[in-house]
């Protein structure tokens, strides 16, 4: 073997390897098979959870409009939300080494939970609050549910992006899922029940009880064979990764910074005795910067054999072997650093996310395209497009053909067709289009440029496919440009890229409101164009009597 022992742990195995002696850490095997396909069913539930609050804040939009009329509610409601989802995803990475998936995971869910039964119970089904204090409820609400959910979103993305990518996409087509369900399930409620409070009631109870379903099957799924054997992959080659920076720290340097200044050494077992006396004798220092302890070294000589002569010695010095003992790692130690690490790791873990970045930047850039588009437009300018034929229906109908084909352009983001980073950014850019097309349909409000109320809901539904697919996809390839051990990095990084297009997306969208005008005090119904018909014939001239001319 020509590489030195500082290669890292990784190497220490090949050394042993090669000598016949025992691997400290077995090679892993095949991963355990995912019978009946309970982890991906699990992750696609998961998907649905985390952002089920959302969408349901959002779907209950005919009942805001009701209880808080000529309000901003629902651009309200998805910019705290947004900002919130920012906080969130700053938090999580800077607790990412600090808590567990788990965990963190678990504290989502509790505080989703939570807020979403206050709402129910004390906001929506009692409602003994002001409007105003109702109002400034909901909003905390939804910030307080934002927080939750997107510490267990950007959780569960670092997760999946420790597993294999069909994962990452049960998740993400579990998200499209939620929209969708939410759509059915106010349809259904709104139907059933004439009194908007008591259908909203029900609307939340229902979105309650998945999130109740959605905990007991993490804690089961976070047990199972198969994503135990890539938790311990993923914390083996983070620790290979480790005593190998440590070891070497001039290798990657753009990955991990070196810590100057903290010593690393490794402990070595002689074999046979070093010898004490003798020409060429060479110091016996246990360090990896001596080179008699070289994996490339001579091999020793052993001690059954004859001493050489001193003739022999000086008739060929270039020939001549010096002793050396055998040696075997037992293991790799580090020496507990004198100061604080704290800044440290603070700087490597930024120079880590760094070059991560510069690595999958197409596809962040992509996705906050993306999700920038669908903002400026959903919930906001989607919930102002009038209708005179169907009321307080068209914002539910646009809504649900946008979650609709978002979902199925969801799953067809599985469909294996490798996507460029320029097709994606090129897909993102063209997206923009649907601004001021779906704009026109709702401004201005007393007379909007585009009339019909087909060309809004088609616009809703490319919008939508166009989200669930491009959404997807760069999501889904960006950890695999990267380690293994960078993988959750990646997919956080993502998700606060993610987040960022959300967020400027909500901002624009109240611009967007202000070139809507005036709210229009009378539905303005426009006339159906008369056909042209044959006016009909006289009855009394049914019975009229011809005379055919004779010539």
């Amino acid at each position: 073997m020509n590489e030195t022992l500082g290669r890292g742990y990784a190497r220490i195995e090949a050394i042993r390897a090669a000598r016949g002696e025992a691997l400290a850490m077995p090679e892993p095997g095949a991963p355990p098979p995912d019978r009946y396909n309970s982890v991906y069913f699990t992750l696609f539930v998961a998907g649905a959870a985390f952002l089920l609050p959302f969408n349901s804040f959002i779907m209950a939009v005919d009942y805001f409009q009701h209880h808080y009329p000529k309000s901003t509610i629902m651009f309200d409601m998805s910019t705290v939300y947004i900002v919130s989802a920012c906080v969130a995803v700053i938090t999580n990475n800077l607790l990412l080494d600090l808590f567990t998936y788990n965990t963190r995971i678990t504290f989502g869910i509790l505080l989703s939970l939570a807020t979403m039964l206050f709402v129910a119970v004390c906001n929506i089904g009692w409602d003994g609050f002001s409007t105003s204090v109702s109002y400034t409820i909901n909003l905390v609400a939804i910030g307080v549910v934002a927080f939750g959910c997107t510490i267990q979103q950007a959780s569960y993305y670092g997760f999946t992006g420790c597993l294999p990518p069909r994962y990452t996409q049960a998740v993400m087509a579990g998200e499209s899922a939620a929209g969708f369900w939410v759509s059915l399930d106010r349809i259904v409620t709104k139907y059933s029940f004439s009194q908007p409070k008591r259908s909203t009631f029900m609307f939340f109870v229902f979105s309650i009880l998945i999130l109740l379903g959605h905990s007991m099957l993490h804690h089961v799924m976070m047990r199972h064979p198969l994503v135990q054997h890539y938790l311990r992959l993923t914390n083996e080659s983070r620790h290979r990764r480790r005593i190998q920076l440590h070891l070497n720290p001039t290798e990657d340097a753009t990955l991990m910074e070196s810590e100057v200044g903290e010593p690393s050494y490794g402990v070595l077992k002689l074999q046979s005795p070093a010898p004490s006396s003798g020409v060429g004798e060479v110091e016996n220092t246990f360090s990896f910067a001596n080179p008699v302890y070289s994996p490339t070294a001579a091999p020793p000589i052993p001690l059954a054999s004859p001493p050489a002569s001193v003739s022999e010695m000086s008739a060929s010095p270039s020939t001549l072997r010096t002793p050396r003992p055998s040696y075997k790692v037992e293991d790799v130690v580090f020496e507990s650093p004198e100061r604080p690490t704290s800044w440290r790791s603070f700087k490597r873990g930024v120079l880590a996310r760094w070059a991560v970045a510069r690595a999958i930047y197409p596809y962040m850039v992509s996705i906050g395209l993306v999700y920038f588009t669908t903002l400026s437009l959903y919930p906001g300018i989607a919930s102002e497009v009038p209708s005179c034929r169907l009321g307080s229906w068209m914002p539910i109908v646009l809504m649900s053909a946008f979650n609709l084909f978002d979902f199925i352009g969801k799953i067809a983001a599985a469909w294996p067709y490798e996507w460029s980073r320029s097709q994606l950014l090129m897909a993102s850019g063209l997206r923009l289009l649907l601004v001021p097309l779906l704009l026109l349909c709702a401004a201005p409000r007393y007379s909007p440029h585009i009339v019909g109320d087909i060309y809004p809901i088609m616009f809703s539904v490319v919008l939508g496919f166009t989200n669930g697919l491009f959404g997807s996809v760069p999501m889904i390839m960006a950890p695999s440009r990267v380690g293994r051990e960078h993988r959750e990095i990646a997919g956080n990084m993502m998700t606060l890229s993610y987040n960022g297009g959300l967020l400027s997306g909500s901002l624009v969208s109240y611009l967007l409101l202000g070139m809507l005008g005036p709210p229009a005090e009378t539905c303005k119904v426009y006339p159906t164009p008369v056909l042209p018909t044959i006016p009909p014939v006289p009855i009394n001239s049914m019975n009229a009597t011809y005379v055919l001319p004779l010539h």
